[in-house]
Order: structure tokens, then sequence, then C-alpha cells
């Protein structure tokens, strides 16, 4: 997948070019359904299927109060699209100067003059200044500008429209595993490996003390969860946290450890990737650190026999 930051970078030679336009964050089920659509008739058409997305989110740049924190850094996020056979990721700066711009001057910079033949979007796509613009007047300007619309209607889950904002609260409120069957994928996050205060270790639980490059942390508790580096994936038992028994350090923002297991080598300075498949417990304090100590082993046993059954689950 190519990725493309600069409008006037864009190639004008393409062979039929199909594009999607959104913010995308998370790729769940309903953008995977849109980009499902992109891709096959780009392949039918042998032409090129192309994502038109943008960076930073418009409300961080409109009214950053509002801003949403992002369920993926944006090589997440690539990552997942390059998998989803999306030929270029068109990635444009978010602006003031580009939010005044009119729908219908949306249609002719951003679509026609990169010579875009159909578009695929969600029924609740809005566009253009004070977002005026909507699939109607999208369908109004491709007669204008020659292109053909496609709408997708939401993807539901038991009743309840799939959304970015839906599956923020899930992951805020610890519920992953629900968050997991809308996103198709457990809630990964990610970061580098750095030096903590050793207390996992003198528990005989060692953990990595994880720098999170996501901004949206889930809620604090005990997951089942899935670490992976270096080409290979380890069953963890992830805590995040305030670390209120032992108390060694008081931060207003949690800290993400999980514990490897089966797993004693140093990973100081790893980048790892950290699946998130199930809320064990919430965090709380101890009296006493040997109750602590029995806490983490029922967690980590716990933590055995579900990705035990999940191996059996996925053969």
């Amino acid at each position: 997948m190519k990725v493309i930051e600069d409008l006037d970078a864009f190639p004008q030679s393409l062979s039929y070019p199909v594009m999607a336009i959104g913010i995308f964050d998370g790729v769940h089920l309903g953008h995977q359904l849109i980009l499902k659509q992109l891709t096959r008739q780009a392949k039918k058409k042998r032409g090129v299927s192309v994502l038109l997305t943008f960076a930073p989110h418009p409300r961080e740049v409109l009214s950053p109060s509002t801003a949403p924190m992002l369920l993926q850094t944006s090589y997440q996020k690539e990552e997942i699209l390059k998998a989803l056979g999306v030929d270029i990721l068109l990635r444009l700066p978010f602006t003031r100067q580009l939010s005044l711009c009119k729908p219908s001057e949306f249609a002719l910079r951003m679509i026609h003059n990169c010579g875009v033949r159909e578009i695929y979007v969600g029924s609740n796509f809005r566009f253009g200044h004070q977002r005026s613009g909507d699939v109607a007047m999208l369908a109004s300007l491709g007669e204008k500008y020659r292109f053909k619309v496609h709408e997708i209607n939401p993807v539901y889950h038991r009743g309840t429209h799939i959304s970015s904002s839906y599956i923020r609260s899930l992951v805020t409120d610890g519920r992953v595993a629900l968050a997991r069957h809308l996103l198709g994928r457990p809630h990964q996050i990610e970061g580098t490996v750095v030096r903590g205060a050793g207390q996992g270790s003198k528990l005989g639980f060692p953990t990595a003390n994880l720098d999170l490059k996501n901004e949206l942390c889930p809620s604090i508790g005990v997951y089942v969860s899935q670490v992976h580096f270096g080409g290979r994936s380890y069953a963890a038992v992830t805590n995040i946290g305030h670390r209120p028994t032992i108390r060694e350090q008081i931060t207003n923002k949690p800290v993400v450890e999980p514990h490897l297991l089966d797993f004693e080598d140093d990973i100081y300075d790893e980048y790892l990737k950290l699946d998130l498949w199930f809320y064990l417990r919430g965090e709380k304090a101890f009296n006493h650190i040997g109750d602590l100590k029995r806490q983490i082993g029922e967690d980590v046993e716990r933590t055995r026999r579900y990705m035990k059954k999940l191996t059996e689950l996925l053969g």
C-alpha cells in the first residue's frame, strides 16, 4: 500500500481509481464492509482502490475539547488497511482552511481532480463546510463531475449500530470482549518497554512496563492478553492501573504492565503489540503483599485456561 500525504503528489494517470472517504478509526466491521466493496470493485474494473482520510481528526482542529481519543495509532491503521487490500492511502492534513471548503469545492478538488470514477461512503457521511454535504448532495455532485456514488448501510450488532465512538466507550469501560466482536479482532495497544521499579520481579511475576503510544488507554483493570514481538506471540496477564498495593509511583497516568507467561528474557526497548482479549477484574488494593501474589497467581491460571480454550476454538 502506498501512503500519500500531499494532494499534489496524487498520481494523475491511475487506471480507474475507486475511492472511499472517512476517518476509519478502529477500522471496525462497518468500515471493513465499505473497504471490501471498494477493493472488490477496483479489482473488477482493473483499477486502483484509494482511501481518502484526514489527520488529525477534524474535531482536534475545530473543537479540541470535544476531540475523541483515537483507538489506533497511524501505524496500526496502516497495517490493517494494507491487510484489507487498499492500494493507496491518501492521508491529508486537516486544517481550518480545509474545513471552510464548500461541498462542491471538496468534490472538485478531492474527487474529480483525482480522476476518481466511483465513491464508497457510509450512510452517515458528511463533508464540506460545517458538514453541510451529505450522501444525496455527493450523488448530485457526482452527476456533475462524472463519478458514481455507492452508499453503504450501517452494520449492527445485536441491534446497536457499530461505530468508532461506541467502541471507544466499550474500551473505556473495559468491555474488550464485546469490542473484539465489533472490530473483528482484539483491540490492540502498543508501545515500547521502558524500565520500571522492578517490583513485579520481586513478587515473582516480572512485568514489562509499556510506554503506551495509543491515545486511548483502556479501563483500569486486569486483562487476559496476548503480546506480539520479534515474530512471536505470548499469553500474558496485563494490569492497567496505578498499583495501589505497592504504590512505589503515584501518577495520574495509568501504567500498562503485561506479565508474559513462561517468559523470562530481558525485553527492555522492545516494541510490543498487545491484544486485549478479556477483562478479568478491577484493580484493587490488598492489605498484604502475600494477598496480591495469590491474586496474581489466580489471574495467571485463569489466563492459561482462557488461552487454552481460545487455541482449541481457533484450531
